[in-house]
């Protein structure tokens, strides 16, 4: 994790500060062309853009890492410890939380802003409900009082199922809020454009997450039932909760997507590693989408015999590695190629030695290969689509990249498993139906994405793809050979259906019920790339998809919940010796019932 030490600093400073402080007794001489207050329509927009900005870095980063999609150095094998995440902790409450409480007793003073304490109320229980599932136990009930008429330096932790129970009476106020009649339309709002009804589904569809979130700790088959019946939820793109980046560049006040500021605006490619098993599965089962979410950066081979070389080339410090270095690994280049009928020649060479990234957890150092390491791609974080292998530095691409919070792919995905796991009423052909729904309006989303932030990258339909080494985008015509050696020509949707009827056929071929969700949840692996809390928290409620790579060098077990940041343990008088005492390997948040692990 990268740490901003400047920026630390000041924040440790000003929380502490904040936290031993009346802030009304500083109120000797107000300026009323400067009013105290902030505007609810600024509020929001601030809340909004903090709130992803925080919850997209680094903590999003490491869910990738702790599921084996993104292998940072030292979190993929958790290697983590309290000073982990105190940037993140600090941040969190002394940004977003703190304005989203403020937009909340502004709207309540007022008293006739029911769509701003509407809104507030979803975006503190979003919030709120993401660092329970993070980290269990937090300050909630006495949190952000530091500066109000009730003072509280030291505020307590309150019980995490307590917290979440709250949340969810939370998003039903709110709902109860927005349907109400309002003369205040809402305005600073770069999600919705102040449509109150969007903000509805957003809430219902964001209890529904906290329901499949609960369900193995309390019988949530009813409320359930409810929620999907009323059908009232987030199930087409045009009403996804998602937040997009600027592509402004501006040093001083950086609005671009964090992985794209992290990778691509450096003098060499700078953000983490790809998993190798990311990588190899999306190439094996020629996802359509692999082009938009991977950028190459090399076509060059390293040489074994120079030193240097040998040094960079992954998995060479150490044994065990699954994929090692692909474009000289026999077995990868068997299965990717070999077993599929497809020569391994020169272009295919060139390809596969710019699929560069990590086994899970290689513990080798970090050498200087920013410049071939594979790159995130134009989705989600807008940089470049792979076109071609070229720098992904400089200032390349747009950076208006997303942030998907909650969309219509992943309600669909709660739904799947709510009939899966006896929750709602559903056949598993219903199931195998919202699973091709979920592929297909997918892929559509991340082409519009990709031709949306690298036109000039992106083919145009129709054009002719043969120099991917058979290694078909989806949505392009693909010239190729038949049984007989004829070259023909599949319809535009050639790939995309190939790729889909893989995946219904591993659904059908799954033995069980249990089984299908396990296919269901590794599709969901590669369908929430982007949104790593998603991909974790139903792998700690489920064990699946249960073929993860087993890390190679771990440094802890994995982990269930994140350590608490070591400032708070310092500094809190509230913090009790049980929750300085918590493992984040050890201990379990209250609603996980399964390890992580492939249990």
């Amino acid at each position: 994790m990268k740490i901003n030490h400047i920026k630390y600093s000041m924040l440790l400073m000003l929380s502490l500060w904040i936290s031993s402080c009346e802030l009304t007794d500083l109120d000797i001489n107000e300026d009323p062309n400067n009013p105290t207050e902030a505007a609810p329509n600024l509020l929001l927009s601030n809340i909004l853009l903090t709130g992803s900005e925080i919850f997209a870095e680094d903590l999003n980063s490491n869910m990738h890492s702790f599921v084996g999609i993104l292998a940072e150095q030292g979190d993929d094998g958790f290697d983590l410890t309290n000073n982990t995440y105190n940037l993140d902790w600090q941040e969190l409450f002394y940004d977003p939380l703190k304005d989203v409480q403020a937009l909340i007793d502004i709207a309540e003073e007022q008293g006739n802003n029911p769509y701003y304490l509407g809104i507030g109320q979803l975006l503190k229980a979003y919030y709120y409900s993401l660092m329970v599932e993070l980290w269990g136990d937090i300050p909630y009930t006495e949190a952000l009082k530091a500066d109000s008429e009730e003072v509280i330096k030291y505020p307590k932790y309150d019980d995490d199922a307590a917290i979440y129970q709250d949340l969810l009476a939370l998003i039903d106020e709110a709902i109860a809020n927005l349907q109400q009649n309002s003369v205040v339309a809402v305005t600073g709002d770069p999600i919705y454009n102040g449509d109150v009804s969007q903000w509805i589904k957003m809430g219902k569809s964001l209890k529904l997450r906290m329901l499949i979130n609960t369900r193995l700790v309390q019988d949530n088959s009813a409320a359930i039932t409810a929620l999907i019946d009323e059908n009232d939820l987030i199930l087409s793109g045009s009403d996804d909760f998602t937040f997009q980046f600027s592509s402004i560049n501006n040093p001083e006040n950086e609005n671009r997507h964090p992985w794209y500021v992290d990778g691509y605006t450096t003098s060499a490619y700078n953000f983490t590693y790809l998993g190798h098993q990311f990588m190899v599965e999306m190439l094996d089962f020629e996802d359509p989408r692999r082009p938009f979410y991977i950028k190459r950066q090399t076509t060059t081979i390293l040489d074994q015999n120079d030193a240097s070389d040998r040094q960079t080339t992954p998995c060479s410090q150490i044994t065990g590695c699954t994929y090692a270095y692909l474009v000289l690994n026999p077995a990868m280049i068997e299965r990717l190629y070999s077993d599929k009928g497809k020569a391994f020649d020169a272009d295919a060479e060139a390809f596969l030695a710019g699929i560069f990234g990590r086994d899970r957890s290689d513990p080798s150092g970090i050498p200087l290969d920013g410049a071939i390491r594979s790159a995130i791609g134009v989705y989600p974080a807008a940089g470049l689509f792979d076109d071609k292998p070229e720098s992904a530095s400089g200032n390349a691409g747009t950076g208006a990249g997303l942030f998907p919070m909650i969309t219509s792919e992943m309600v669909k995905f709660y739904k799947m498993e709510a009939i899966l796991t006896g929750n709602y009423a559903g056949t598993e052909a219903d199931v195998r139906e919202m699973l091709e729904d979920v592929i297909r309006e997918h892929i559509d989303k991340v082409v519009a994405f990709g031709r949306e932030n690298d036109p000039s990258g992106v083919p145009d339909e129709g054009e002719n793809i043969d120099e991917y080494i058979g290694k078909p985008l989806g949505d392009y015509t693909l010239t190729t050979e038949n049984a007989d050696g004829e070259e023909i020509t599949t319809n535009e949707t050639g790939a995309i259906n190939n790729y889909v009827n893989l995946w219904l056929a591993r659904y059908d071929q799954a033995p069980t019920t249990n089984a299908k969700l396990n296919v269901v949840l590794k599709q969901a692996w590669f369908t929430n790339f982007g949104n790593g809390f998603e991909i974790y928290n139903a792998y700690r409620r489920t064990g699946f998809p249960n073929d993860l790579q087993i890390p190679i060098q771990p440094r802890r077990d994995f982990a269930l919940r994140l350590p608490y940041a070591q400032d708070d343990l310092n500094f809190n008088q509230s913090v009790t010796a049980e929750q300085k005492d918590i493992a984040f390997d050890r201990d379990k948040i209250f609603l996980d019932e399964v390890d992580g692990e492939g249990e």
